[in-house]
Order: C-alpha cells, then sequence, then structure tokens
C-alpha cells in the first residue's frame, strides 16, 4: 500500500512519482524484487512499458532485464501499486500451456 511522501524509508523517483517501497535482493534467482507506488495525478494508470522504461533507468540494466507482475490500481485514486523484477540476465521465457484438455481417462506419458 502506498505511504505518505513523507515516510523516511522510501526513496521517491521523481521522473515518474514512484516511491519504492521494498527492495530485496534474490540471490538465488539472480534477481532483485521490487514493489514501489506510483503516484498518477490527473493520468491514467501507467503502461507496463513505462514502468519499465523508468525502472531500466534507474538500475542501469536494459529493458528485457525488467518484468512487471503487476500494476493495479484502486478504484478512485491516483496510485498505483507494482511489483516487478530486475534480473541480472535476460529472462527465460516460460512455455505457454496448451488450452487443449485431454480426455479423460486418457493419461499422459
Amino acid at each position: 500500500m502506498c505511504l505518505s511522501r513523507e515516510d523516511m524509508h522510501c526513496t521517491w523517483v521523481d521522473a515518474m512519482d514512484i516511491k519504492i517501497l521494498e527492495e530485496k535482493d534474490n540471490k538465488l534467482l539472480e534477481r532483485k524484487e521490487l514493489k514501489f507506488c506510483v503516484k498518477h495525478e490527473k493520468a491514467a494508470t501507467p503502461k507496463k512499458q513505462d514502468l519499465i522504461k523508468e525502472l531500466a533507468a534507474k538500475y542501469s540494466v536494459e529493458e528485457d532485464h525488467v518484468v512487471i507482475d503487476y500494476v493495479f490500481t484502486k478504484k478512485g485514486m491516483s496510485l498505483s501499486d507494482v511489483k516487478a523484477k530486475i534480473y541480472k540476465e535476460k529472462p527465460k521465457m516460460k512455455a505457454e500451456k496448451s488450452n487443449v484438455k485431454e480426455p479423460k481417462g486418457e493419461q499422459k506419458k
């Protein structure tokens, strides 16, 4: 949840009015996990691509190393909660799952 601007434990990024709420280094998966808040008064919810550009510039990484998990805006508010990951290497995309269901009784081999 977004806190007030005066919160001493958070860092505001002025370009898009981003406040970092939580930043963790996940050494096992070689990534940085972020939770942050974006203030967007009199504007629509920021696009994921715009957030990726801002984070890539702030952390000096390529844009394809940044993955946005979600952008959630509460109804009637101009604040969005965002969860993102910044990888040391370009993340591998997960293979899409098939939407075709196997008939009952058949088993996977």
